[in-house]
């Protein structure tokens, strides 16, 4: 079966430790990957909410920098093309977490989809130029606004897991092309404020995005650690709502404590065995990796 992440940190852990990302000793290394069947793996840019300007564009920059040395450096990892994926190795995406990235310049906006950004997400937990986290009332600004205009204007796909509810609904005003949450659970299972309520997650499918289920167990069940039946509760309420086609995976892998059953990714194989035994062959390949990769075909 084949596996399909939207979303780790581990291109920020490297820049920060100045490890490799084919070979570390954080929750993902290339080299110790699910090297199986098909993998695709999205690597975020993450930019703290401290950094603004020409210093957040620098991480931008210095983040990067690690994934474009791993895709030169002949190991196991090839740029994800979604039409000849390869098998065996790592097919990696590079996405934005943070829209402080731009420094508040959305020229740069061209610049991250020719250096093959396929997602962005405008904001963090605070605050910065396009809009406001979590952690904030603050809605889409003008700018953020623009900004959605340009990132649909040159195919990247907006990411909302860190939109506050007002962000949210301010984007449903002017998004025209599908949207996903990379690493978003069900705030009806797990009361909190990164968690979708019912309406958004009903939004996201009626919009024919993805949501790729966090495995931080703080957002599962709002504990230091969380059960495989815990985690398919959160699949199981977007199945209800309709999502068959939406539900996916968005681990954060060096971002977040992980559950003790998925401390890194060679954990995964079990976390697959759990799913079929579950939800049956067909309905667990698609939550593992089948609707990602559709969507991303759909939505070059």
């Amino acid at each position: 079966m084949g596996h399909f992440d939207l979303h780790c940190d581990t291109l920020s852990r490297c820049a920060a430790e100045k490890a490799s990302l084919l070979s570390n000793n954080f929750d993902i290394s290339v080299e110790r990957g699910p090297l199986s069947d098909y993998w695709v793996q999205a690597f975020a840019v993450f930019i703290n909410d401290d950094l603004r300007g020409a210093r957040a564009y620098h991480a931008f920059q210095a983040q990067a920098e690690v994934l474009k040395k791993a895709l030169e450096s002949g190991g196991p990892i090839v740029s994800y093309d979604p039409d000849h994926l390869e098998k065996g190795v790592c097919n990696a995406m590079l996405t934005v977490e943070n829209g402080a990235a731009l420094g508040g310049k959305l020229e740069r906006i061209r610049e991250f989809a020719q250096l093959g950004v396929k997602v962005f997400s405008l904001v963090w937990n605070g605050e910065n130029e396009l809009a406001g986290g979590v952690q904030s009332e603050l809605g889409l600004t003008p700018l953020g606004r623009e900004a959605v205009k340009e990132l649909e204007k040159n195919r990247i796909i907006i990411d909302v897991s860190h939109l506050n509810t007002l962000g949210f609904w301010d984007l449903c005003e002017i998004a025209e092309r599908p949207f996903i949450a990379t690493h978003s659970n069900c705030f009806e299972v797990c009361p909190h404020k990164r968690n979708l309520d019912d309406l958004q997650i009903q939004e996201i499918i009626r919009r024919k995005g993805l949501i790729g289920i966090n495995f931080y167990p703080i957002f599962i069940n709002g504990e230091s650690d969380a059960s495989f039946q815990e985690i398919r509760r959160h699949i199981r309420h977007i199945l209800a709502l309709g999502g068959e086609d939406v539900v996916a995976v968005g681990s954060d892998f060096d971002g977040a404590a992980m559950p003790s059953r998925l401390e890194h990714i060679e954990r995964i194989p079990e976390w697959h065995e759990n799913l079929r035994k579950h939800f049956g062959p067909e309905l667990a390949e698609k939550i593992a990796f089948g609707n990602a990769q559709r969507f991303f075909r759909e939505n070059r």
